[in-house]
């Protein structure tokens, strides 16, 4: 499986477990298409909606062994073995920054002058997150979200189990 092939399987695995979230708390998800941008065209509570998808990891050699190790199209890169100082405090600088470039974003600009406001899940990747750092990074993400224009609606990150946490 290519690159390529292995971020769309990993999208639509967030997205099926986006609408079992959404079905446990009484909301209704339906997916229309794949246009990309945004990652996903859905019915969320009977509106159209959009869905875009990003991944935050404790860094960039974690992110390239990960998806290096998966993809027959690109030889393995192994992850480094420095040692991590402060990994809680730079991975929570890492999504603040990937939360950012989503709204920095033009295509995504497009997609919320076009369609109106959609929702970003924002995934979690790093061995040093739990409940607690989940809670810190809510609430900072919270923070980027009142500086910003409505073009997420809904905010979530989400773990690599999938459990999902509402920014407010």
């Amino acid at each position: 499986m290519n690159r390529r092939d292995i971020k769309k399987a990993h999208e639509q695995s967030v997205l099926r477990s986006f609408k079992r979230y959404l079905e446990g708390v009484g909301r209704a998800l339906q997916i229309v298409g794949y246009p990309d941008p945004p990652d996903a065209v859905v019915v969320l509570d009977g509106r159209p909606c959009w869905i875009e998808i990003t991944d935050a990891f404790i860094g960039a050699d974690f992110a390239r062994s990960l998806t290096s190790f998966a993809a027959d199209d690109v030889e393995y890169i192994p992850a480094g073995r420095e040692a991590a100082v402060n990994p809680e405090e730079n991975f929570a600088d890492e999504v603040v920054a990937v939360v950012e470039k989503k709204y920095a974003k033009a295509s995504i600009t497009e997609v919320y002058q076009g369609s109106g406001a959609g929702i970003l899940l924002v995934g979690l990747y790093s061995p040093f997150i739990f409940e607690r750092e989940v809670t810190q990074i809510v609430d900072l993400l919270s923070a980027v979200r009142r500086q910003h224009d409505g073009r997420f609606s809904e905010l979530y990150v989400y773990n690599a189990v999938h459990d999902f946490f509402l920014v407010p």
